[in-house]
């Protein structure tokens, strides 16, 4: 039972995280109850309730006798993930002096582990929305120098075109052009890493359009083809509308509907009303994908750090 709680709990927390930071939860949202939750994992309810004991503990959210369960009022996203990433913290610095090494030391070998060479990564896509995502993603969690390449362009002989991909560490591409992307990589002798799509959005952006429209926002044509294909297998294409920037009439965008926007498109619409009501998609990048970049990242530092040392 125990393990069913924690992976029910772990579920559920990432499951806030994601809402909380796509804006499709706030402070103070209800959240199902346990006889629901219940039956999406089949488990007994006490089973569930236990799960949200282990939530509720973390300050993540708010039991209310007769009333129901809330995410825990009176914070943002970002408090309520520091609030859950303090005990985290505290059991990886434990789990860091069972290997010797001290609470104070670990933050200077992880940066040696993250900082030690300066990695690049081209990003490749057939589309300048997604292109410039996971540039964007690269940059700012993982440390990337980045340049982006459209799909077609990984057979170009243009001289820049070849200069970015020979002084590349690392391809990056979605799985729509993971074929080609794989078999550049191959001639060249590098890796190749496929975008997957972190399951909790893709949870929570499948429910929403179980229930009715729901709006993805880019600022290039093609993107509305990628983003079909994507949403395709869950069965509910019908109820997902792909505006695009300067193409479409955004006004038409209704209020009350869920709607994300990519950042480029952000970006394009300024400070606009629609800027301002509209989640920005930020993160993407699946548990299992995070998991092959910091492999890659760090065996690539501790490499460069034996062989400075040799």
């Amino acid at each position: 039972m125990a393990d069913r709680r924690s992976e029910i709990a772990e579920a559920m927390r990432q499951r806030i995280l994601s809402g909380l930071h796509l804006g499709a939860l706030r402070p103070g949202s209800r959240l199902p109850s346990t006889r629901e939750i219940a039956e999406e994992f089949d488990v007994a309810p006490r089973t569930v309730m236990s799960a949200y004991r282990l939530l509720e503990a973390e300050g993540l959210i708010e039991l209310r006798e007769r009333s129901g369960i809330y995410v825990a009022p009176g914070g943002s996203g970002d408090t309520a993930m520091l609030t859950q990433l303090a005990g985290w913290v505290v059991e990886v610095l434990l789990d860091g002096r069972a290997r010797e090494i001290p609470p104070i030391g670990f933050p200077e070998r992880v940066r040696r582990c993250l900082e030690t060479l300066r990695l690049r990564a081209v990003c490749v896509a057939n589309n300048a929305d997604q292109m410039e995502q996971i540039c964007y993603e690269l940059q700012h969690d993982y440390g990337f120098e980045t340049e982006s390449l459209e799909t077609r362009q990984l057979t170009s002989g243009d001289a820049e075109v070849q200069r970015a991909l020979r002084q590349a560490d690392l391809l990056v591409g979605t799985a729509l052009d993971a074929t080609q992307v794989q078999h550049a990589a191959r001639r060249l002798g590098k890796p190749a890493i496929t975008v997957s799509l972190r399951r909790e959005m893709m949870d929570d952006l499948t429910r929403q359009l179980a229930f009715g429209p729901l709006y993805l926002i880019g600022s290039d044509p093609r993107f509305r083809d990628a983003v079909r294909a994507v949403f395709a297998p869950t069965g509910h294409i019908d109820h997902l509308y792909v505006p695009i920037v300067g193409e479409d009439d955004l006004s038409a965008v209704p209020e009350d509907a869920p709607a994300y926007i990519m950042g480029r498109a952000h970006r394009f619409l300024g400070d606009s009303a629609l800027a301002q009501r509209v989640t920005p998609i930020r993160r993407v990048f699946s548990r299992d994908m995070a998991r092959e970049l910091l492999t890659f990242i760090v065996r690539s530092n501790i490499a460069a750090m034996s062989a400075r040392a040799a």
